[in-house]
């Protein structure tokens, strides 16, 4: 019920929601046209175990792939790769300073249950980038070659430039923003609508049956317990058998379904007085709670509440009347009660009803 409360407050605020989502996605579009785009350039390579140390011993080629296997090897390459030293002196070598590229970042990777070493560089300029990481990558094989004879590494892929950015992306962002402006959306209207409506609305609603705008059965039999905690010893409680519903209550629509179980609950508080209470208590039963009243008292106003429920109801989709039959029990509160045993007797009464056809009264005198 809870969740149905709050959309209802979100349709009342749904333009709240639309201009966050838009807001956010205009948001991300202005900056995206204002952001620099970024570009990413990767070189891949691969190291194996050089053929010129393993001439005739195949034994010793087998362990040295295994020995590939062993992490510490491959992320010393990497390492390596990613060297602020092999940086410098690739820098020298294009005559670029440390200002020329600090919008640059380089780095390099072991790609997993891998030998490939991946490269990567990225900047604002698509062809420095790519010049960088194959220049990068030439030194430090050079150097690699130098230290590690047993393998080698040598060049998979070239770097090249790239014509799509990674950064901004304004379809991906778009995407994002709308997440986030529709939870953000959300939550403001949610803060709208809470804040325009006073606290004992607010509750009054989500004590409300979703379908019928009654009391829901979770409320009305925390009022019930209170009564009989107070021992207010003239009430009665009164449940509304609706036969003629069984057979459309699953099969007609929603939407005409509320509006019967509504013009129900609107007929029983035409003749109920205002300190009266309406439950829809299941699919077919409604229960009263009438304050102040018991014996012919009951009887007379639950009389009346027969007889309007007794006029037929237009099907809106069909045409056809709805009979909807009320069979009504009634039971006083007896001494002692509780709310478990007030409902047991308005059940037994209800049986009685059912049976004899008449509205019937269970006295708080009358053993049962």
């Amino acid at each position: 019920m809870e969740i149905k409360l709050y959309f209802r407050l979100l349709q009342r605020s749904w333009w709240v929601i639309v201009l966050t989502v838009l807001t956010s996605v205009a948001a991300v579009l202005a900056f995206s046209l204002l952001t620099e785009p970024i570009f990413l350039t990767t070189a891949r390579y691969i190291v194996s175990p050089n053929p010129a140390y393993f001439v005739g011993q195949q034994g010793q080629v087998i362990s040295s792939i295994n020995a590939l296997d062993q992490a510490s090897l491959m992320n010393t390459y990497a390492e390596i790769l990613g060297s602020s030293r092999i940086h410098n002196e690739t820098l020298s070598l294009l005559n670029l300073t440390k200002v020329d590229v600090e919008d640059y970042i380089t780095s390099a990777i072991v790609l997993p249950d891998t030998n490939i070493i991946e490269l990567s560089t990225q900047g604002p300029d698509p062809v420095r980038a790519a010049l960088l990481t194959n220049r990068i990558g030439e030194k430090a094989v050079q150097y690699i070659a130098g230290i590690y004879q047993l393998y080698d590494i040598t060049l998979l892929d070239q770097a090249v430039p790239t014509v799509e950015p990674i950064s901004p992306n304004p379809l991906r962002d778009s995407g994002l923003a709308i997440v986030v402006g529709l939870a953000l959306g959300v939550a403001l209207a949610l803060v709208r609508e809470l804040l325009r409506m006073p606290l004992n609305d607010f509750i009054q609603q989500r004590q409300l049956d979703d379908a019928s705008l009654a009391l829901s059965r979770t409320a009305f039999e925390k009022k019930l317990e209170k009564a009989a905690f107070a021992s207010i010893t003239d009430f009665s409680l009164c449940m509304v058998h609706l036969d003629g519903l069984t057979d459309y209550i699953n099969v007609l629509p929603e939407a005409t379904l509320e509006v019967i179980l509504r013009h129900i609950t609107q007929v029983l508080k035409n003749q109920l007085r205002g300190n009266d209470l309406v439950c829809r208590w299941n699919d077919l039963d409604f229960a009263v709670l009438l304050s102040e009243t018991q014996d012919k008292a009951a009887l007379n106003t639950m009389g009346r509440v027969r007889a309007s429920l007794s006029i037929p109801i237009k099907i809106d989709i069909t045409g056809e009347d709805l009979s909807l039959k009320p069979e009504i029990g009634i039971a006083e509160y007896r001494v002692d009660d509780t709310a478990d045993s007030l409902i047991a007797n308005v059940i037994w009464a209800l049986e009685m009803a059912k049976q004899s056809s008449e509205i019937y009264l269970l006295k708080a005198t009358q053993p049962i």
